[in-house]
């Protein structure tokens, strides 16, 4: 008895399979990360109320930023997918560098607003 194997199985030539599986710890570390910003955006909001609307906007920047972060994790995600299936790899220099600019500026933002 041997198991299904999918569909759409390919060979594990050379490092295809460890590649994707590194892509999808990568992902799953930007959905970890998403969620927790998204978290720490709740917990401001529902554990400051003496800051009154401060908290509830700063913790709607923050769960903002953390639905933002999984966004670009799974796009990146997909498009990574895509170039090993085609044999290629690019980095996301610009991309990563204009998320990681946004999320520490709405992060900020949001600490502003608390304070």
């Amino acid at each position: 008895m041997s198991p299904e194997i999918p569909k759409r199985a390919t060979p594990n030539t050379g490092s295809r399979a460890r590649d994707h599986l590194a892509n999808e710890r990568t992902y799953l570390a930007w959905l970890r990360t998403g969620i927790s910003m998204a978290a720490l955006g709740v917990a401001a909001a529902k554990f400051a109320p003496h800051r009154g609307i401060h908290a509830v906007i700063s913790g709607g920047i923050l769960i903002f930023a953390g639905l933002l972060v999984g966004a670009y994790g799974t796009v990146r995600y997909r498009s990574v997918g895509q170039q090993l299936d085609a044999g290629l790899y690019a980095p996301a220099r610009f991309g990563l560098i204009t998320a990681a600019t946004l999320i520490t500026l709405l992060a900020l933002i949001a600490v502003v607003v608390l304070l």
